[in-house]
């Protein structure tokens, strides 16, 4: 199992920090590609018991299967966030960096969605309008609330440390 540094790539140096919100579902990603690219042999030995019809609709479920998992392991995953502490900026890096905030401009919040939640950032007067998710769902549940307690202690407090707002750490 991994630890919350590891399911966030979280690293802490002197001068910046980076997390990679995505990262731990990664594993997961990966295994459902394998089981989509498994299924289409599967589906081509199947195409002769199968009308051109069916064939095609398989095929095409198939593909917008792979588009959506690859679109996730290409666009998704990689999204780093670095948090720069010489220059006070926060920058958003997929395969470019781009600077999306200053830290005195920086919020962070709890979104709340269909029974689960999770912590994003945003500029104070447009957290709503944009913003960058930061974790994983949680959802109220025992082992939830510990992964949200570890997130909030050896994740989320250090970024706030930081960029300067004040922390209520547990204990």
């Amino acid at each position: 199992m991994m630890n919350v540094a590891d399911r966030y790539r979280f690293r802490e140096d002197g001068n910046e920090i980076r997390i990679m919100p995505q990262y731990s579902f990664i594993r997961f990603l990966v295994w459902w590609l394998v089981a989509g690219i498994m299924a289409l042999p599967v589906i081509y030995f199947y195409r002769t018991q199968m009308s051109l019809n069916t064939f095609q609709i398989a095929v095409g479920l198939w593909g917008v299967y792979m588009i959506y998992f690859l679109f996730d392991l290409i666009f998704r995953i990689p999204v780093t966030y670095i948090f720069d502490k010489s220059q006070k900026c926060i920058y958003r890096k997929l395969y470019f960096s781009r600077k999306i905030m200053n830290f005195d401009e920086m919020t962070y919040f709890i979104h709340e969605e269909w029974g689960t939640y999770y912590f994003s950032i945003g500029k104070k007067r447009n957290q709503f309008v944009k913003n960058y998710r930061i974790s994983n769902y949680f959802s109220g549940s025992k082992a939830s609330n510990r992964r949200e307690d570890e997130y909030i202690e050896k994740v989320l407090c250090p970024v706030l440390q930081a960029v300067g707002i004040p922390v209520n750490q547990p204990k």
